[in-house]
């Protein structure tokens, strides 16, 4: 891992050097500005593109699993009052929370996350078309590798869970794309675009936050460079609008979801200075086989990619994605935002694949530029795609065990989609059980109990103590008893108030709906359930048992 790291700080000091050699060059980006519009063939590279996510991904089971418990409470917001939205979006994005309530079909929800991976593969498009390319068609090549890159990354297997993951690599991505077309014909509109598209993006990614300032220190940083005094205080007044409208955006609306709570459950997310190159190395081990490739050879990727930015024209789009590192570290340092972790970081992932295309292509079209001064005759296009093609198909090859990712593969990864299924459970107990029994229930499947409990009416409790900050309950369920701790006291607690209520109905049967039950959780039941008569009834992902007194 210290050569992934040597090589990102290389990369950087590659890219200030670089950076610094523009400055001598022409200005392309003084050019008046001219209307381009999308050829034909980008529309059909980025159809194309689209049309392989359902090959690549399990769609059919990605859209019809249960959802678990860190979904199941976004899922229930949908059947809350939209007055209750503010507080029911919790530490997720309100405008995500408001793209659910518009899917017609609950069952369904996941097709938002699914929607903004599509995005993310076009904005990695983009962008990588956007560069100054020689041609035409290298210009197609580079951005049909880069959003390549991003549609086979492992990573984007495991992100269809129903959080804004999907949303914060779009976002990021996005931004980055209209960092580089500012940069390419320079207009006050542009950054007033850019400007726009934060406000827009504040309302489903938090991380925009993060980008944001990135790609206006990129303009900065460039236009302070070449000494472009003008266009300088265009950026700063536009990054200026920008970051009052992040920071109204984010205390009025994203920051409600912050709780102490929260806070504590990401504690091990936030390294100190002195843990953070070991912290670094350690997630950067986690990570890697999400990337799919060797750190050493993502590492040189990225450099090739940041370096191909600045020769093609971009080097404000190459210092933004030097700096998002640098911000995301710094961020998690200040306890502020959760370092190198799986869902929270997956924007940097998707951003990592897709300046590691944009590499693949610098590096074989300067492979090809190379060859062709001894072998004039070779067809420039036709080899650096011919090039492109192998290195994919290699990547492709070696991760072929991650696409159609059913959510558990022996020996690869499992989600928590694949091991839980509250919905079955919730529905065999409707099914099966009579007026008068009693259901318990314990914390972990309480809110996809809810949620699939429909059309009983449930009502939001706040504030609550837990990392979501809010609870329900089912006013017409006087049947339901839910264990809301972890701990044996907690659980022989809820046990015996389910056995009083059972024998107030008259000797009803004790149901118990468990999901997510780990760790002490777990070793607590097990304790508690051996003084009891328990007996499956139900043999699914997650048993639905019987109990009564031992």
């Amino acid at each position: 891992m210290t050569h992934g790291r040597s090589a990102l700080g290389m990369g950087i000091g590659v890219v200030v050097q670089l950076v610094r050699e523009d400055v001598s060059r022409s200005d392309t980006s003084a050019a008046p500005a001219t209307r381009r519009r999308g050829k034909p063939t980008d529309w059909i590279a980025m159809a194309v593109l689209l049309a392989l996510i359902p090959v690549i991904h399990d769609l059919r089971t990605t859209l019809t699993a249960s959802y678990w418990l860190d979904e199941a409470w976004v899922a229930l917001s949908v059947r809350l009052p939209l007055s209750d939205l503010p507080v029911a979006t919790s530490s997720t994005p309100l405008g995500w929370s408001f793209l659910l309530q518009l899917v017609p079909d609950t069952d369904y929800l996941r097709v938002v996350p699914i929607a903004f991976h599509g995005l993310s593969v076009v904005a990695a498009y983009v962008l990588g078309r956007s560069l100054h390319w020689p041609t035409q068609r290298l210009r197609v090549v580079a951005g049909f590798v880069s959003g390549a890159a991003v549609l086979l990354l492992p990573a984007q297997q495991i992100r269809h869970d129903l959080k804004h993951y999907t949303a914060d690599a779009a976002v990021t991505v996005a931004l980055l794309a209209l960092g580089a077309w500012a940069e390419r014909t320079w207009s006050r509109r542009r950054l007033g675009v850019i400007t726009a598209a934060v406000a827009g993006g504040m309302l489903f990614s938090h991380v925009t936050a993060i980008a944001a300032p990135c790609v206006f220190g990129g303009l900065l940083l460039v236009t302070a460079m070449r000494q472009q005094w003008d266009r300088l205080r265009e950026v700063v007044v536009a990054g200026l609008c920008t970051v009052t409208i992040i920071v109204i955006i984010y205390f009025s609306i994203s920051a409600q979801g912050k709780n102490d709570a929260m806070q504590r459950f990401w504690t091990d997310s936030f390294p100190s200075l002195t843990e953070l190159p070991g912290y670094l190395g350690q997630q950067i081990d986690a990570l890697t086989p999400v990337l799919g490739a060797p750190a050493l050879v993502v590492g040189a990727l990225l450099v090739a990619g940041v370096v191909t930015i600045v020769r093609q024209g971009r080097p404000a789009c190459a210092t933004a994605v030097v700096l998002l590192p640098v911000a995301v570290t710094t961020l998690g340092v200040a306890r502020s935002y959760p370092l190198l972790e799986l869902r929270t970081s997956h924007f940097l992932l998707v951003t990592t694949a897709t300046v590691a295309g944009i590499g693949v292509v610098g590096l074989a079209h300067g492979v090809v530029t190379i060859v062709r001064r001894g072998v004039p005759q070779l067809p420039p296009t036709v080899a650096t795609v011919a090039i492109c093609a192998v290195l994919l198909t290699t990547f492709g090859v070696h991760n072929e065990r991650w696409y159609r990712f059913d959510g558990n593969e022996s020996g690869l990864y499992y989600t928590a989609i694949s091991v839980t299924d509250i919905r079955s459970s919730t529905e065999y107990v409707a099914t099966h059980r009579s007026r008068n029994d009693v259901v318990v229930v314990n914390a972990g499947a309480w809110y996809g109990f809810a949620f699939y409990s429909n059309p009983d009416p449930v009502k939001l409790v706040a504030r609550y103590g837990n990392t979501v900050g809010w609870w329900v309950d089912m006013p017409t369920r006087s049947d339901v008893v839910v264990v809301r701790d972890l701990d044996e006291q907690a659980i022989r607690a809820g046990l015996t108030q389910a056995l009083a209520l059972a024998g107030r109905r008259g000797g009803a049967r004790i149901w118990l709906i468990r999901s997510h039950v780990i760790g002490e959780e777990a070793n607590a039941w097990r304790t508690v359930l051996a003084d009891y008569r328990v007996e499956q009834a139900f043999d699914g992902v997650e048993p639905v048992m019987l109990i009564s007194e031992g």
